[in-house]
């Protein structure tokens, strides 16, 4: 039997050996690629008023034809392509515009036909108008 200083030694470099320094782990390289893919995502924030959902999401550095926004089954994709440019140019280079996509599930309260977007500003805002009966219905209580 060992002591607690010689497990914790041996725990130490059992860990070590096996996730630290191992370069060829394999779920090193999924996670590495999932990390950069979720990087490039711009942020979204979504809200819900009571007669339709907000979506805002920031996507600075772009024009409106740059976005591609469509209904594929129950998802709403956001989607920009982003050609590489030869970037020979610059002395120095701390950002670049990215390829992204982003889905966001759907339900059967949205009127897909009156789906509306506008982008100013660097922020993509789409609404999403409820069907009639769907609306919110919101009451006061009184506090006595």
């Amino acid at each position: 039997m060992c002591n607690k200083a010689e497990f914790k030694n041996n725990w130490n470099n059992h860990y070590a050996n096996r996730w630290g320094s191992h370069q060829e782990h394999p779920f090193k390289k999924v996670w590495k690629e999932k990390m950069q893919q979720a990087s490039h995502n711009p942020p979204a924030n979504v809200r819900e008023l009571d007669d339709k959902f907000e979506l805002h999401l920031i996507a600075p550095g772009f024009v409106k034809s740059d976005f591609q926004i469509a209904i594929v089954d129950k998802a709403l994709s956001i989607s920009v392509e982003v050609k590489n440019e030869a970037s020979g140019t610059w002395k120095r280079q701390e950002y670049s515009q990215k390829s992204f996509e982003r889905k966001f599930e759907i339900n059967d309260k949205i009127d897909k036909t009156a789906i509306a977007a506008k982008y100013e500003n660097g922020i993509l805002i789409l609404s999403l108008p409820k069907l009639e009966g769907h609306e919110t219905e919101r009451q006061a209580i009184k506090i006595t």
